[in-house]
C-alpha cells in the first residue's frame, strides 16, 4: 500500500541503514507485483482487507512468531508505527522482552472518523489510544500542531518526528515538456496537479467540484491526479473534461509529475503533516492548500502557499481561479516554497529521531538498573 505513512517508513529504513543501523520491519501482508521478491528486512503477518478501507490489510500477528523473530534480531529499541494489531504485537513483544518502546502517531482519527461516518467510535477509541500510547517512552508526532492535539486528548509524553524534503528527488530541474505533452498540455497551458492518496479523506470531491465550477474560466488548463486509492476508478469513469487520473508513480517519474506542474492543489484537511505539500514546495510549485491540520506547521498564506478555508469547494474554486489568473502571485509563492524546502532537510529529522531512540534506551537501562 502506498501512503504517506508507508513512504515515510520506507525512507526511515533506508536512512538508518545508510547510517549503519540494522532494521527489522513487522508488517501486514500486501500483494507484491508478479516476479518481485519481498524486501529482506520485512517480517509479514497473515492479513485480510479492512472492511472500512479495503486498500488497507488488517493483520493477525502470531505473537509467538513475532517474539521469536525479535529475539533472533536482538534490537536495542522497538518503534511501533501503528496503533492496531501489528503495533500491539510490537508492544507486547517489547514488554515481554523488556525492550524500550517508542510510538509514533501518524493519523488524525477524529477527522477520518468524520469522513467515514464512524464518529460513534471516538469515545472508545480515545480510551484505547491513551492505553496504547501509555506503554511508550515517548509518542512522536509529525508536527507540533498534531502534538498539541494529542496532548489535549490526554497523551502527555509526546515529541516531534517531523518530515523533510530531499532536493535530489524534488526540484524544479525535473520539469519535463514530454510529460506535459503526454497530458495534452502545451507550453502556454496551465497544469494543475494533485499528488497523494485518491481517497475520500483527501477532499478530492471538493477539488473536482471546484474544477467543474471553473469550466468557463480555466481555458485549456488540465488537472492531473497522481496516486492510487479507492476513488481512482470512480473518477476515471466520470470522464470529467480536462481531468487526467495518472495512477501511481515512483522515483524519476514522480519527480517529473511534481516539477512539470504549474500549480499544486492540496485540499485535504486531515493531514498530520502534509508530505506531498512539502515535496511540491521542493519542486518549486505555487500551491493551494486547505488551512487545516499539520500543513500549517510550514505553509504560510501569501508567502509559500495560498491557503483557503477547509472543506469548501467554493473556497478551492476561488483560490484556484486566483492562482490561474495571477502569474506574479505564482512566481512569488514559488520563490517562497523553495526557501521553505531548503530549510527542511532530512538529516536534522533523523538526528532527532536517533536521539529519541537513545533516550528511550537509556531510560530503560536506568529502570532495569534500579
Amino acid at each position: 500500500m502506498v501512503s504517506g505513512v508507508g513512504v515515510t517508513l520506507l525512507r526511515l529504513t533506508r536512512a538508518l541503514e545508510e547510517r549503519g543501523h540494522q532494521i527489522r520491519v513487522y508488517s501486514a501482508t500486501y500483494p507484491l507485483p508478479k516476479g518481485q521478491r519481498d524486501r529482506a528486512e520485512v517480517h509479514r503477518s497473515p492479513s485480510i482487507p479492512l472492511f472500512l478501507y479495503p486498500d488497507v490489510q488488517w493483520a493477525f500477528p502470531r505473537l509467538r512468531d513475532v517474539v521469536d523473530d525479535v529475539v533472533r534480531f536482538r534490537p536495542d529499541v522497538v518503534h511501533v508505527a501503528t496503533e492496531f494489531t501489528v503495533g500491539v504485537a510490537g508492544l507486547k513483544a517489547a514488554r515481554q522482552l523488556r525492550l524500550p518502546l517508542i510510538a509514533s502517531s501518524h493519523t488524525d482519527y477524529e477527522k477520518y472518523a468524520a469522513r467515514y461516518n464512524v464518529e460513534w467510535a471516538l469515545r472508545v477509541g480515545w480510551h484505547y489510544l491513551r492505553w496504547f500510547y501509555g506503554h511508550a517512552h515517548r509518542v512522536l508526532c509529525p508536527s507540533r500542531i498534531y502534538e498539541q492535539h494529542l496532548q489535549s486528548r490526554g497523551v502527555a509524553h509526546t515529541g516531534v518526528w517531523s518530515r523533510g524534503v530531499d532536493p535530489a528527488w524534488f526540484h524544479p530541474r525535473f520539469r519535463s515538456e514530454a510529460y506535459r505533452r503526454a497530458l495534452g498540455v502545451g507550453p502556454d497551458d496551465l497544469l494543475v496537479t494533485y499528488i497523494g492518496r485518491i481517497a475520500r479523506e483527501k477532499n478530492l470531491a471538493q477539488l473536482l467540484e471546484a474544477w467543474e465550477a471553473l469550466a468557463q474560466h480555466r481555458g485549456s488548463a488540465k488537472l492531473a491526479l497522481v496516486g492510487r486509492g479507492p476513488l481512482e476508478e470512480e473518477i476515471r469513469r466520470r470522464e470529467i473534461p480536462g481531468v487526467h487520473v495518472c495512477g501511481l508513480m515512483h522515483d524519476r517519474e514522480l519527480s517529473e509529475a511534481y516539477a512539470s506542474a504549474d500549480i499544486f492543489a492540496f485540499p485535504s484537511a486531515t493531514e498530520t503533516f502534509g508530505n506531498s505539500l512539502l515535496e511540491a514546495m521542493g519542486s518549486g510549485l505555487p500551491s493551494l492548500a486547505a488551512a487545516a491540520g499539520g500543513v500549517l506547521e510550514f505553509a504560510r498564506h501569501g508567502e509559500n502557499s495560498w491557503l483557503v478555508a477547509p472543506n469548501s469547494a467554493a473556497a478551492v474554486a476561488e483560490g484556484l481561479h486566483r492562482l490561474m489568473e495571477d502569474a506574479a502571485l505564482r512566481r512569488r509563492l514559488s520563490d517562497g516554497a523553495l526557501r521553505t524546502a531548503r530549510d527542511r532537510g532530512w538529516d536534522e529529522v533523523y538526528d532527532q529521531l536517533l536521539d529519541d531512540y537513545r533516550d528511550a534506551i537509556e531510560s530503560r537501562r536506568l529502570v532495569q538498573a534500579a
